[in-house]
């Protein structure tokens, strides 16, 4: 999509687009980052004695990685949402249809990615619920009116065939919202010709909730204070992610190199075959590949000897294995997770397996962070869904419930023990020994025989 082509549609109409080029520029980089090869990076050239030979530098694709996390983390399979019981089956039904599930993870991965996501709702005939869900990507939100840094008026705008985009504007009108569908051609010089919508599609709908939510990660967009449309979350760890993949090519390459490495007189590295032609002798032809880095060409002696000559180097793997891991402590700690959450070992990155985040933790404090704007985003999706789905407005509660599996909250856990201790469901033994670190049998030696309480 040619977000150009959209901004200047809509300006046309008579709205002013929020979101600034250069954010459009950051969220190109992002998406580089985000497919794991950013051209001017990643890609180089070096020098083999003949010729410059194109390389790529190897990528361990920690933006993807990082995403993918954060997405898991707020977004599984446990989480809950719940309304009154004689909503919850039309809640659940539609959800269901739009594969939420599966469609909302992969979302906030994206909207973590690229720094903005949207859930939108509309009816749909095609759905039993009678409600359809969109995912709509950064790439596809023009902000229109902001308050307070929240997006009041906004258009998704999606390519549909060449040059021709539908835009579904969403603008708050009083104490509604004024939903309009449309369909543009843009066409040379500028100029753009408004199509016809199916008919099954209204050209412009009231709505007394809005029918979408923006989602982002919970962090400033300090590239631009003014920006509405938020950040990636691995936008101020860039530095950390090329030095993660500097040291992983340097490790990849430290096995490439590795192996003897042959420097080459320029004699020794064309062959000339005995064999004539009508023309002549036959040109001679490399005798090896020239794109080839384990071969060096330089001038040697007159000695054959000198002429070839080998080289073996020491693999430096531990050097290494410690190097990218230090990248990695210093990126996990940029992106929230703290700086123990990626460990490097056998050649791979893996999630390390002590998943229980304390509750006092970097970790835990971003990931309530960024559970404030999930939350409400949820809370006003229900409540258009329910007003698609069944005509009502939705004002009882909503309650959601998010994954706290892998949170280990001590303080909470604690007052829960001292509270079984006082209603006899827990030995005094049982908790000195859970709290003190004791076996069963030292807590017992060690409890106090007037012990009417414990710290």
């Amino acid at each position: 999509m040619i977000a150009s082509d959209v901004r200047d549609f809509l300006e046309k109409l008579g709205y002013d687009v929020q979101t600034s080029l250069n954010h459009r520029e950051h969220m190109q980089l992002w998406r580089e980052w985000y497919r794991g090869k950013v051209d001017s990076f990643h890609n180089y050239v070096i020098y083999n004695g003949i010729k410059e030979v194109k390389k790529t530098k190897k990528s361990l694709g920690m933006a993807k990685k990082s995403c993918e996390d954060w997405a898991d983390l707020l977004l599984n399979e446990k989480v809950k949402i719940t309304v009154d019981d004689a909503y919850q089956d039309i809640l659940d039904s539609c959800l269901n249809e739009n594969d939420f599930q599966a469609q909302s993870n992969a979302l906030i991965e994206l909207s973590f990615a690229l720094g903005t996501g949207a859930f939108v709702e509309y009816a749909s005939a095609s759905t039993q619920s009678g409600c359809q869900i969109d995912y709509i990507n950064g790439n596809m939100i023009f902000p229109l009116r902001i308050r307070n840094g929240r997006i009041i008026d906004v258009a998704f705008a999606s390519q549909i065939g060449d040059n021709k985009y539908y835009v579904n504007i969403h603008e708050k009108v009083g104490n509604q919202y004024r939903i309009e569908n449309i369909i543009f051609d843009a066409e040379r010089g500028g100029k753009y010709s408004i199509d016809e919508i199916p008919e099954d599609v209204q050209r412009v709908i009231y709505s007394p909730v809005p029918l979408f939510q923006i989602i982002k990660p919970n962090m400033v967009n300090n590239s631009d204070i003014d920006e509405p449309m938020g950040m990636a979350v691995f936008a101020n760890a860039l530095d950390e992610m090329m030095d993660c993949d500097e040291k992983f090519d340097s490790y990849f390459n430290e096995f490439q190199l590795g192996k003897k490495r042959l420097f080459l007189d320029p004699s020794v590295l064309n062959v000339i075959p005995p064999i004539n032609d009508k023309n002549g002798r036959v040109p001679a032809t490399p005798a090896f590949d020239p794109n080839d880095t384990t071969f060096y060409a330089y001038r040697g002696g007159s000695d054959m000897k000198e002429k070839i000559k080998e080289t073996e180097f020491n693999l430096r793997v531990d050097e290494h294995s410690q190097a990218l891991q230090d990248a990695l402590n210093l990126f996990a700690d940029k992106v929230g997770f703290g700086s123990d959450h990626y460990v490097f070992k056998e050649g791979k990155v893996y999630t390390n397996t002590a998943n229980i985040i304390s509750s006092n933790s970097k970790m835990f404090r971003r990931l309530r962070k960024h559970e404030l704007i999930l939350k409400k985003a949820l809370e006003d999706m229900v409540k258009a869904v329910l007003y698609v789905s069944n005509g009502i407005v939705y004002s009882n509660d909503i309650q959601v419930d998010f994954d706290d599996s892998i949170i280990e909250d001590k303080d909470t856990e604690r007052k829960q023990d001292q509270a079984d201790m006082a209603n006899g469901t827990l030995r005094k033994d049982e908790y000195r020994a859970k709290w003190r670190n004791e076996t069963l049998e030292q807590a017992q030696k060690n409890l106090p025989v007037e012990a009417d309480a414990l710290p």
